[in-house]
C-alpha cells in the first residue's frame, strides 16, 4: 500500500515537472472574410493562426459555423500540425441558406499561452435571402400597380394641403381649370363673331348691287314725296286765284 502510495506521488511529481518545464508562448487566430453581407455564391472566408511571441510548438484548429444556436458547418483544419510563424487554412465555400450565422474560430497550442483570450475569434455575416428579396420586390410592384389602377379608375387628383379653402362669406375663386375653360369658351365665341363679320363682309363683297339699290329706292321715295307736296301746293294756289 506505501509503495502504491509513493509510484502515485511520483507520476504527479514528474507530470507537474513537464508541465512547468512548457515554454512560454502567445499565438491568436483570426478569422479572415471580406464584408459582413453576401450572396448566397460569393461567401468564402478562412482561418488564420499567428504567433505573437514564443518557439514554435504544434496547434490544433477548429471552427464551426452556427444559425440560431445550432451548428450548420463545422471544420478542423489542423490537428498537431507544427507552427513557426502563422497558419492558414484552405479557403471555405460553405454555400449557406439566406440568414445570419456566427463563425466561431479556435486555436489550442502545446504551449503555455500567455494570453489566451485572442485564442478565439468570432464573426457574424450574413446570407442574402434570394427568394425573399423576390416576394418583396414582387409585393412592392404589385403595391404600386394596384395604387396606379384605384387612381386611374377614380380619377383621384392629389389634393395640395397649402391650399386654402375659401370661406362661405367669400367669392370662389376659379380654379385654373375653370379659367381655362373660361378663356375656351370666350375665344370660341370671339371666333364664331369674326367668322360672322366675314360672312357679311363677303356677302356685301359679292352683291355690291344690293347696296346700290337700297340707296336708289331712298331717292326715289324721296323724289315721289316732292312732286306729290308740289302737287299740291300748285292745287291750293289755283284754288285760290279763282
Amino acid at each position: 500500500m506505501r509503495s502504491l502510495t509513493f509510484i502515485l506521488i511520483f507520476v504527479i511529481l514528474i507530470s507537474y515537472t513537464s508541465f512547468a518545464q512548457q515554454p512560454q508562448c502567445d499565438y491568436k487566430v483570426e478569422i479572415l472574410v471580406n464584408g459582413e453581407e453576401f450572396e448566397k455564391e460569393d461567401f468564402k472566408w478562412r482561418m488564420k493562426a499567428t504567433k505573437i511571441e514564443g518557439k514554435s510548438t504544434n496547434i490544433t484548429g477548429t471552427a464551426e459555423i452556427k444559425a440560431n444556436d445550432k451548428t450548420v458547418k463545422s471544420y478542423k483544419p489542423w490537428t498537431s500540425d507544427s507552427i513557426s510563424k502563422q497558419k492558414t487554412s484552405s479557403e471555405y465555400s460553405p454555400n449557406l441558406k439566406g440568414g445570419e450565422y456566427k463563425i466561431t474560430a479556435e486555436i489550442n497550442v502545446e504551449c503555455e499561452d500567455t494570453n489566451k483570450a485572442n485564442n478565439v475569434d468570432v464573426k457574424t455575416i450574413k446570407i442574402k435571402d434570394e427568394e425573399k428579396e423576390k416576394t418583396t420586390e414582387k409585393s412592392k410592384k404589385e403595391e404600386i400597380d394596384t395604387t396606379t389602377d384605384k387612381i386611374d379608375d377614380n380619377e383621384q387628383i392629389p389634393i395640395n394641403p397649402n391650399i386654402k379653402k375659401a370661406s362661405p362669406t367669400e367669392p370662389k375663386k376659379q380654379t385654373l381649370n375653370e379659367e381655362t375653360d373660361n378663356t375656351i369658351q370666350l375665344h370660341a365665341k370671339n371666333n364664331q363673331k369674326s367668322k360672322s363679320l366675314e360672312s357679311k363682309t363677303a356677302a356685301i363683297v359679292k352683291n355690291p348691287e344690293t347696296v346700290y339699290e337700297s340707296s336708289n329706292e331712298k331717292a326715289k321715295g324721296l323724289i315721289m314725296i316732292f312732286l306729290l307736296t308740289l302737287s299740291i301746293l300748285l292745287n291750293i294756289i289755283l284754288i285760290w286765284k279763282r
